[in-house]
């Protein structure tokens, strides 16, 4: 049960950490180069070096929000694991 809901936690805490880290990746994207961040990848307007390099940053950025989500959750199922497991043992 305990891995239902750490995968669980970990994908609303991934999917929620993607929203957040797109629009920061964007507004960092806008301070650092001045325009928008592409968004349409068949653009031609848009150098494909650029394109590259905001796919690159945001995949980046993506992998580690992943990692870190799946660890946050790992760690809190363990914590209320814990948490409970003790409480139950003082009651016996």
């Amino acid at each position: 049960m305990d891995k239902v809901i750490q995968k669980v936690l970990a994908t609303g805490i991934t999917v929620v950490g993607g929203i957040v880290a797109s629009r920061l990746v964007a507004g960092g994207w806008k301070l650092a180069t001045g325009h928008d961040a592409p968004s349409d990848a068949t653009d031609e307007t848009v150098p494909l070096v650029e394109a590259l390099a905001f796919t690159f940053a945001s995949a980046g950025i993506a992998s580690v929000l992943k990692v870190a989500g799946q660890r946050a959750a790992a760690e809190g199922v363990r914590k209320v694991a814990q948490k409970t497991s003790s409480d139950v043992d003082n009651e016996v």
